[in-house]
């Protein structure tokens, strides 16, 4: 399938008035080592100059104009011109690291059975060239139902990293117009449902961090904005998972929807456990309330029940920093708390001990936080929920133990990833020491 170095890859680039930036994007998708068939830059409208910058790009480039109407139906019009077999979306405001393609390609031809491969990004503040942090955070798995539940709690593969067979979009359907943002976690979710994919160590792009203004002509909102509008659409998004799931997708082994009373518990908790990160406060005292009386119907049968490991995983990751498990007010962390109180003591001990092991690492890294105020706000909504003597040994316990990664793993840079350090674009001499945390 591939020849001269050139991929069977249509690139899909939607923008809107980034005409400062795009042409940086562009010539890192051309300075590719296996180049790809086909650009499609979609101009979802304009009014700054976009269209004069992509003039210089006319005998390598597929440019579309039409009217704003975001960035979904731009990536919609995108694909349905798409004449390859893999598509790679690129965002018009970063920069791909030159092996990308190359990699992305070789995992999917060597992996026939997976829908999507995907590696890591970094990112960078300002202009290119400009030093880049550590990689974000990555997990893979070889249990498909694993990697989806860990990506039902974070968004770690974005679409400047991941490469996704044309038929896999064709099958899940277009991108759902109602999300002027998260629409690329909301399609991510949807593909991952129903394909595996697989991880490559390597730094695929850039991602660029600015001040510009988000969003269609009818939404824009300002970068410091962007969490609140990130939570509005994932609130959206895991209300129609919660009503649209059978209890079984959230079972990791789980191989029909005839869970028995046990497998229940652990669907229920974990349900519970990512409603809550994602501060969807009613659904995860449902689930709560329910796991309660799964819970006490299994006792009456002499099961004993103590958490297991996929369990004790999804407690763990429902107060971390960088979850949106915020309360909205003090009502929603009693109801939490008079949820808990519905379990045995032994178990709600566990429960708690579980829930309780990221808070104490949030109180220590308070006086770092630049919001500490509400940060202290939502600590002590914690804790009150989470103030019990009785779990105080569990949690000592789950401080000596490793659970947070039940079924998936990190995905760390391999040794020689050449992206691992920040390399000036093409025509200029040596290059730049990374710098940079973890987020």
């Amino acid at each position: 399938m591939i020849n001269s170095n050139t991929a069977p890859v249509t690139v899909i680039i939607p923008t809107y008035n980034r005409a400062d930036l795009i042409a940086q994007s562009i010539d890192s998708v051309l300075d590719q080592t296996w180049r790809p068939h086909e650009i499609i830059v979609v101009v979802d409208g304009y009014t700054d100059d976009t269209v004069a910058r992509l003039q210089p790009y006319a005998d390598r480039v597929q440019v579309v104009v039409k009217d704003n109407g975001g960035k979904s139906s731009a990536l919609n019009l995108g694909l349905s011109m798409a004449s390859q077999p893999y598509v790679w979306i690129f965002d018009d405001d970063d920069i791909a690291t030159p092996d990308a393609l190359r990699r992305l390609v070789l995992a999917l031809e060597e992996n026939p059975e997976a829908g999507f491969s995907y590696g890591l990004l970094d990112k960078f503040y300002g202009g290119w060239p400009g030093e880049v942090t550590e990689p974000l955070i990555c997990y893979r798995s070889s249990d498909q139902r694993a990697l989806y539940l860990k990506l039902m709690q974070d968004f770690f593969i974005w679409q400047g990293a991941m490469l996704v067979r044309k038929s896999c979009y064709d099958s899940v359907g277009p991108f759902d117009i109602r999300f002027s943002r998260s629409q690329d976690y909301q399609m991510l979710l949807r593909l991952a449902r129903r394909y595996s994919g697989v991880g490559v160590p390597e730094v695929m792009f850039h991602q660029r961090h600015h001040e510009g203004e988000r969003g269609p002509q009818h939404a824009r909102f300002k970068s410091k904005d962007a969490e609140a509008v990130w939570a509005r659409f994932n609130r959206l998004m895991f209300d129609e998972i919660y009503e649209s799931h059978g209890l079984d997708e959230f079972c990791i082994g789980a191989v029909n929807q005839d869970l028995d009373a046990r497998a229940q518990l652990t669907a229920l908790l974990q349900r519970a456990a990512i409603m809550a990160r994602k501060g969807i406060w009613p659904r995860a005292i449902a689930d709560m309330m329910a796991a309660s009386t799964r819970a006490a119907f299994l006792e009456t049968t002499g099961v004993p029940v103590h958490l297991q490991a996929q369990e004790m995983s999804a407690l763990r990751a429902v107060f971390e920093h960088g979850a949106r498990s915020a309360f909205p007010g003090f009502a929603e962390a009693k109801g939490f708390r008079r949820a808990l109180a519905n379990f045995t003591p032994e178990l709600r001990s566990q429960i708690i001990g579980n829930l309780l092991l990221p808070v104490t690492n949030r109180v220590r890294l308070l006086p770092s936080r630049v919001n500490k105020t509400e940060e202290a706000r939502q600590i002590a909504y914690q804790l009150a929920c989470l103030g019990q003597p009785a779990a105080l040994p569990v949690y000592l316990a789950a401080r000596r133990t490793e659970y947070r990664l039940y079924g998936v793993e990190r995905l760390n840079p391999s040794p020689d990833d050449t992206a691992l350090r920040l390399r000036r674009p093409s025509g200029l001499s040596g290059d730049l020491s990374m710098s940079g945390s973890a987020p």
